[in-house]
């Protein structure tokens, strides 16, 4: 599992390597479990983590399912902070997308 950064933001971003990984993480981080079914090629969650800070995790299958979850963390990430990701004609939401992203890969 690999930690992306959220700066300049608080909170803990995880993107899980396989479908495996991120139920048993789900467990550790939330202590709850999150069974995946039926044909899901990715999964966001967001919620206080056990150590208290506000913590997503995250499983994509691919790229472009990637981009997708990603992109919730993102817009959950701004709501938070009172955030409109239409702003500046999106360059914030864009530039936080791009950046995880490539921490990601």
């Amino acid at each position: 599992m690999k930690e992306l950064s959220l700066r300049p933001y608080h909170g803990r971003l995880f993107v899980a390597k396989s479908r495996k990984e991120y139920e048993r993480e789900h467990v550790n981080l939330f202590k709850t479990p999150d069974i995946l079914t039926c044909a899901q090629v990715g999964r966001f969650t967001g919620g206080e983590g056990k150590d208290g800070m506000w913590t997503y995790l995250i499983w994509a299958a691919a790229t472009p399912q990637l981009v997708h979850e990603l992109s919730h963390a993102v817009l959950h990430v701004f709501e938070r902070c009172g955030i409109d990701p239409r702003e500046a004609g999106g360059e914030p939401f864009c530039y936080m997308l791009s950046q995880l992203l490539q921490e990601a890969a």
